[in-house]
């Protein structure tokens, strides 16, 4: 995790169990119910999906709220929000 996620976690890192074939709801709903403190400034209250601005990162691909992927086994998941700096 990066960002604000983690800030609010200071895990660099969590482990979810997850079945093959999960997607964006999947992987939202299980750091919602690893890490409660997620809803709300990264997890949309009360949903499983992510507030707007943020994103996982899947061996590269980029997800935003509303696509969908599905998760193989060894994939590396990223949450992140978009930085700029300069």
């Amino acid at each position: 995790m990066y960002g604000l996620p983690y800030e609010i976690t200071t895990l660099r890192e969590v482990e979810v169990e997850l079945n093959e074939g999960a997607g964006m709801a999947e992987v939202t709903a299980a750091l919602k119910e690893k890490i409660p403190a997620l809803e709300g400034p990264v997890i949309r209250t009360g949903q499983d999906r992510l507030q707007a601005n943020y994103k996982f990162n899947i061996n590269g691909d980029f997800f935003y709220d509303g696509m969908d992927f599905q998760l193989h086994p060894g994939d590396r998941i990223a949450l992140l929000i978009p930085v700029t700096g300069g």
